[in-house]
């Protein structure tokens, strides 16, 4: 196990961007963000707080650094181009 302390090294931050570099990866990895609340204004509630801390490291890991803001924005409009899944019928 990894300390969260410690920034992962060349060969696990290749890990992390192989597991979501596939059209499936991306997705789980949107809907991960989304529901850590990383993309959210989130300024109270410890839990949410923290979700939200270990969703922006997934974001560090994969750029390999801090991410930017570019990077930040680049994600979020490749996730708007993504076309919506049909609603399952009941």
């Amino acid at each position: 196990m990894h300390r969260l302390d410690l920034f992962p090294d060349k060969e696990l931050i290749e890990l992390y961007r192989r597991v979501f570099s596939s059209s499936h990866g991306l997705n789980v990895l949107s809907h991960m963000l989304y529901d850590l609340g990383v993309f959210l204004e989130i300024t109270d509630g410890a839990e949410d707080v923290t979700l939200k801390n270990y969703g922006n490291r997934l974001m560090k890991i994969l750029s390999g650094g801090e991410p930017s803001q570019l990077n930040i924005e680049e994600f979020a409009k490749r996730l708007m181009k993504q076309p919506i899944p049909k609603s399952k019928e009941n």
